[in-house]
């Protein structure tokens, strides 16, 4: 299956607080998956965001590289598991002086691929 990305997503389950900037809507929840570009967010709180809905999202762990980003929920819908969830797909918005979570997520990559490398080199040599 093809996907149009602008940038790799990891998979990093990261919980997080979230509030919905101007509004009183505020919840927890969990970051599926992270790029530079985005994240995908699952929450167990039910809410209908509004066209650009701007969400703040905070990590409190001290070895994620942000304390928050704010972004853009450009899709969402409702997934049916044993508790009812929501997932939005949120588009970060620019912040220039993001290094320390650029510098992370480069690192993230090039592990998973020397470990890709690694698992290919060694089934080569069996």
């Amino acid at each position: 299956m093809y996907e149009n990305r602008r940038a790799f997503r990891l998979k990093e389950f990261i919980d997080v607080a979230w509030k919905v900037v101007d509004q009183e809507i505020s919840g927890e929840g969990t970051v599926v998956n992270i790029s530079t570009s985005g994240a995908l967010l699952q929450t167990d709180k039910m809410f209908r965001p509004s066209d650009h809905c701007i969400l703040s999202i905070a990590s409190g762990a001290e070895a994620l590289p942000f304390a928050s980003k704010k972004g853009k929920i450009v899709w969402f819908r409702r997934i049916h598991t044993p508790q009812e969830r929501m997932q939005c797909g949120v588009q970060f918005l620019t912040d220039k002086t993001d290094n320390d979570f650029k510098q992370w997520y480069e690192q993230k990559v090039n592990r998973l691929g020397e470990a890709a490398n690694a698992t290919i080199l060694s089934n080569l040599a069996l």
